[in-house]
């Protein structure tokens, strides 16, 4: 892999995982505000975390790649499986919610779980952009 583009992907991931870990701390200092507010509040923060929790995964895994394969080509093939199958799952869990008449019993694991999504989309269309810019 060039240097250009293995340094360019990696101190980006250190930045979205700066960033991601400064949005977790400000969730967690905000935690006894949310706590004491209204319903909603919980939620929004049940979903957030959800999130995040996606990008942090998604982090880790890219550059879990990134370190086990050094050759560009290598890295941008198995960066491209995994990115398919996060966004196939994606597309899956959306379909899933446009046909949803009713919320199931299981609703909540069905929402952590696109939202976690969502925050791995988010980092694979970040990695992505990088990979394009180079």
């Amino acid at each position: 892999m060039t240097k250009n583009i293995h340094t360019s992907i990696e101190l980006h991931l250190y930045d979205l995982f700066d960033h991601t870990k400064f949005e977790l701390s400000e969730l967690n200092q905000s935690k006894s505000l949310v706590i004491n507010g209204p319903d909603s509040q919980l939620i929004k923060r049940g979903l957030d975390i959800s999130y995040l929790q996606g990008q942090k995964r998604a982090i880790d895994h890219i550059d879990a790649i990134l370190k086990s394969y050094p050759d560009e080509q290598a890295f941008i093939s198995n960066f491209n499986e995994y990115a398919t199958n996060v966004l196939n799952n994606y597309d899956i869990s959306s379909q899933k919610f446009k046909m949803l008449e009713q919320p199931p019993a299981d609703y909540e694991e069905i929402l952590a779980h696109h939202y976690t999504l969502m925050g791995q989309k988010f980092i694979i269309d970040s990695i992505n952009t990088t990979i394009i810019n180079q």
